[in-house]
């Protein structure tokens, strides 16, 4: 007599588990990509609002330390008045001092700080901050990126 077996019951669930992996595997990078891209956006717009603050407190610095203020800052300066600055490298410093945060090494920074006419009251200061910023998507190789903070004061002093 020839008993017969009863045939293996196969578990349906190692069939989805199986599924849900390979799923998952074409998935997940696709996933951590957007991730980091929404991160890395994060750090830019950061950026940008830090540089353009930076660039705000050094035309400050500028317009208050004018031809006239004490230390003068700027170049060109008002006819009979002495400059102690006139490479405006007082501006630059605020910048740096006020990108220190989150830059790190602030000599990547490119300042550039112009004074009108004579750098009197009532003229204006342009300063502004160049910065390459770097993504950190290790995936997609995207060029570094120039950000720019700029800043227009009327000079007070």
């Amino acid at each position: 007599m020839i008993r017969h077996r009863p045939s293996p019951v196969r578990d349906p669930s190692a069939r989805s588990r199986g599924q849900a992996l390979a799923e998952f595997a074409l998935v997940f990078p696709i996933f951590l990509l957007i991730l980091f891209s929404i991160i890395d956006f994060g750090r830019y717009v950061y950026y940008v609002q830090i540089l353009n603050n930076a660039a705000r407190e050094g035309a400050r610095y500028a317009i208050v330390h004018g031809s006239l203020g004490i230390p003068a800052s700027g170049s060109p300066f008002a006819p009979g008045t002495s400059n102690s600055d006139p490479s405006g490298a007082n501006v630059k410093a605020v910048v740096r001092q006020n990108a220190i945060g989150v830059i790190g090494d602030t000599a990547v920074l490119r300042i550039d700080a112009v004074w009108d006419a004579h750098n009197g009251r009532g003229q204006k200061v342009r300063v502004t901050v160049e910065y390459d910023f770097d993504s950190i998507i290790p995936i997609v190789p995207i060029p570094p990126i120039e950000i720019t903070g700029e800043s227009t004061l009327v000079i007070n002093n």
